[in-house]
């Protein structure tokens, strides 16, 4: 048998769910030639111009949380732009043995909460011999696939290179081998590769986070938070192993973010004698006050002479030390379970991107392979095999013992974040004297999960440093009546782990009745600098003490700084701010479990977030939910909205939909309250499906730090240093005023004059918001785009409606629970691949 180009099949024949149905004698049957219609690629003006693109995606290595977002995303964004879509099943064992399937809009929906991947992941031998990758050349093209996004390791998008490298030689062998005909090497000359990185390690260059990095980081969070509290209860040293075998984010991340005491990691070796170093460690935080003991070991940890270092034999020599130490092995549980928020967002980014990099790109441009990651709150692109040499040069210089080097490979973030940990650990601390100049912590505005790993954060780098650390109790009206304690070292002993705001905070600002006593509470305490970690108020009240500068010129003496310390993420100067990522959490449990009550009885929820004037929250919780709808003040609600949402949802319902969801920032709409959305969709829609309400409320606001949160808070504290001494350095004394914040990836200083100028003091929100473009982004994705209702197909997608999806007509409605549940849907069920 000889495949032609025109012997490619057209992919027709799929289900709603994605389901293969292809008639594969019309691969084969040469008398069909002229009835196929040539959808080949043809060149115009150096890019590739074809009705349709065919593309497909395929996961391969370890599975990590966050990929099944990245697929969901990859392949709405690739049908809304007229792509088929397929998915290779099994990693590159589906490209080797043809288990390639198409994919429609429904074969994708409900995972984006799911964790692992529902294409399935292996490692293939096949795959690495060339005749292995011969097999799967031929696939693609008899697919006409010549577009392909790799998700995994670094090991993944290696094999994905080589694949790409060899394609034009592996065609020309298989047209020797008579199985193509020699025309096809002119439309598929070459093969595209876009690689997503999923990994629970975060080991690869190029992107600041993998997908699925978050979410390892959460459970063994979870599982040290859980093991702290028996360890203070029985005075016990705990020895934590956790995963990474030529990598140590895993065990880094977690040990800033639980204060760990020790941290062995093979990016970083400890000395001769670290042992002794060890224990002695231990020994001097027990008669500081310590009850517990911990150390986190990466699975791959060695020492300076390359010999792994087992959590066993550290366990033993605590023990022959005195130690009541007990090991646990984490395992894998650290690569399963539900998406945070991060990797769901990062992963839906980049899979967005990923598509639209295929379209976008011209023929020059997709010669080279892509590696797509994030930047901050951003995605970047990257020479896909520079960044995986990079990496990949990691394991030669741990080899060759130039241990110095991995470490600034590694990248900037990890570099910072080690340093940061033995400083906070006390291991390795700086060698300066006191400079005589008072700090002050204080906050402003509602309470943010991550206050209080800042305050930790801030009062043991500070004292690294040589300042004396102050802290104010309840904002700035507890500075007003002197409600100060110096902090120390201990002091903020075990405050990583702690949510809420121990300072406590309020809603008060300077103003004409307390300032003077404000000013009487700096000078007897000796204030140099203040640092107000909050929220709009907070801002508002150091904007404030900024102006009384004219007036009281002892201000003109004290910096004034504020960091981003609310869930809302409504302040200027920062792209994200401490607290929003563990409310986004908090959220999207939530919604997760109201998702599954829906489904029962063909539900419509609408659901009231919090954020005040900010939509922030209701815009991300709805990206990374799948909710068809999100209403915010900035885009506001009118009546033609409400009009047109109704009639999307009643066609949905109609389409045997079981779910629908609507997520409302709480002041969207002084007029169209969620009471109100929810009695008119309640009312309209009675005969087809039920309404609910639910306002979240406080339990965004609450709750144990997420990991982002718990590292960035001290992250920002070690810049916030920098910036101060950096500061002194160059004017001898401290006078910068402003905020800081995370923007494009690193923290940046925002004067005062233009952090006023950002703000909107009438709707307490930035006047510029990153994020807005995204609320559109979220509703493509999330909605099958149908201009006219009755219509059963969607140009490009060839989803072909299930009879269960077929319209129901209006005189056959009576009520909901006669169209209840008739078919499963295997996507939440967590066992299910396709």
């Amino acid at each position: 048998m000889t495949i032609t180009s025109k012997t490619i099949d057209d992919g027709e024949g799929e289900d709603v769910k994605g389901n293969k149905n292809i008639n594969k004698k019309n691969l084969i049957n040469e008398n069909r030639l002229d009835e196929k219609k040539d959808l080949l690629s043809e060149k115009v003006e150096g890019k590739t111009h074809c009705s349709v693109k065919r593309m497909a995606v395929l996961t391969s290595g370890g599975d990590s949380s966050g990929m099944n977002p990245a697929i969901r995303a990859f392949a709405r964004q690739a049908m809304l732009k007229g792509a088929k879509v397929f998915a290779v099943r099994e990693g590159y064992n589906g490209l080797v043995n043809d288990s390639i399937v198409p994919l429609s809009w429904g074969s994708v929906a409900g995972i984006i909460s799911r964790g692992g991947t529902i294409i399935g992941t292996a490692r293939s031998a096949e795959f690495r011999t060339r005749e292995g990758r011969k097999r799967a050349v031929f696939n693609l093209v008899k697919n006409r696939i010549d577009n392909l996004l790799v998700i995994g390791g670094d090991g993944s998008l290696t094999g994905a290179n080589l694949l790409r490298t060899e394609w034009c030689s592996l065609l020309e062998e298989l047209v020797k081998d008579g199985k193509l005909t020699s025309d096809i090497m002119e439309h598929f000359p070459i093969l595209s590769i876009a690689g997503i990185v999923g990994s629970i390690d975060n080991d690869m260059c190029g992107t600041d986070l993998t997908v699925g990095a978050d979410t390892a980081t959460k459970r063994i969070l979870e599982a040290i938070d859980s093991i702290l509290s028996t360890a203070v209860s029985h005075q016990r040293s705990f020895v934590i192993e956790v995963m990474g075998r030529n990598c140590g984010w895993l065990a880094l991340a977690s040990g800033v973010a639980t204060g760990a005491d020790y941290i062995l990691i093979p990016e970083s070796p400890p000395a001769e004698g670290w042992e002794q170093t060890m224990a002695d460690n231990l020994e001097k935080g027990r008669l500081s006050g310590r009850r517990c003991s911990l150390v986190i070991v990466s699975e791959g940890a060695i020492d300076r002479q390359g010999k792994p270092i087992t959590s066993a034999y550290v366990r033993q020599f605590l023990e022959d030390k005195g130690h009541d130490a007990r090991i646990t092995i984490l395992g894998h549980v650290q690569r399963g379970g539900t998406p945070t928020f991060l990797d769901r967002y990062i992963a839906t980014r980049m899979g967005i991107d990923a598509a639209n990099y295929f379209y976008d790109s011209t023929i020059e441009q997709l010669k080279q392979p892509v590696l797509i990651g994030m930047s901050g709150m951003d995605t970047i692109r990257s020479p896909l095999m520079e960044c995986v040499q990079k990496t990949q040069s990691i394991a030669s210089l741990i080899k060759e013992r130039r241990f110095n080097e991995v470490v600034d490979v590694r990248g900037g973030m990890f570099k910072e974040f080690y340093e940061i940990f033995i400083a906070c650990s006390n291991l390795h601390r700086r060698k300066v004297e006191s400079k005589e100049m008072g700090v002050l912590i204080l906050h402003s505005g509602g309470p943010s999960p991550g206050m209080n790993p800042c305050v930790r954060a801030f009062t043991r780098l500070g004292i690294d440093h040589g300042y004396t650390m102050y802290g104010c109790f309840n904002g700035f009206g507890g500075l007003a009546l002197g409600e100060i304690e110096q902090l120390h070292w201990m002091t903020v002993n075990g405050w990583s782990v702690m949510g809420g705001a121990e300072l406590g905070t309020n809603r008060s600002i300077p103003n004409d009745s307390n300032i003077e006593a404000i000013i009487a509470t700096l000078e007897r305490f000796k204030i140099n600098a203040i640092l107000m970690f909050g929220g709009f108020n907070g801002y508002l009240g150091i904007a404030k003490l900024y102006e009384y500068r004219e007036k009281y010129q002892q201000l003109k003496r004290i910096s004034i700084i504020g960091a981003p310390g609310t869930i809302a993420n409504n302040v200027p100067g920062t792209n994200i701010s401490i607290g929003s990522d563990t409310s986004l959490n908090n959220t999207l449990d939530a919604l997760d479990k109201i998702k599954q009550s829906a489904v029962a009885s063909r539900r419509l929820f609408v659901v009231e977030v919090m954020g005040a004037h900010c939509g922030y929250l209701a815009a991300m919780s709805s990206l990374t939910s799948g909710a068809e709808r999100s209403y915010i003040m900035e885009r506001g609600i009118t009546l033609n909205t409400l009009t047109k949402d109704l009639e999307m949802f009643v066609e949905r319902f109609k389409r045997e939909h079981r779910i629908g969801l609507i997520i409302k920032s709480e002041l969207a709409s002084n007029t169209y309250s969620t009471h109100f959305i929810y009695s008119l969709f309640k009312e309209e829609g009675k005969h087809l499906f039920d309404v609910r309400e639910s306002i979240l409320g406080h339990l965004q606001q609450g709750g144990t730090p997420s990991a982002i949160d718990r590292i960035f808070s001290t992250r920002l504290m070690n810049h916030y240093y920098q910036f101060l001494e950096n500061d002194l350095k160059e004017h001898g004394h401290l006078q910068m005023n402003g905020c800081i914040g995370f923007i494009d990836g690193g923290i940046h200083y925002t004067p005062m004059q233009e952090m006023i100028e950002e703000m909107s003091d009438k709707f307490r929100r930035p006047r510029s918001q990153w994020w807005m473009d995204l609320v559109e982004t979220s509703q493509n994705i999330s909605v099958f785009p149908l201009d006219d209702p009755s219509s059963t197909n969607f140009e490009g997608c060839n989803s072909n409606l299930s009879e269960q999806e077929r319209p129901i007509k209006k005189s056959d409605i009576s009520s909901p629970t006669s169209y209840s549940q008739k078919t499963f849907d295997p996507n939440v069920n967590p066992q299910f691949t396709l």
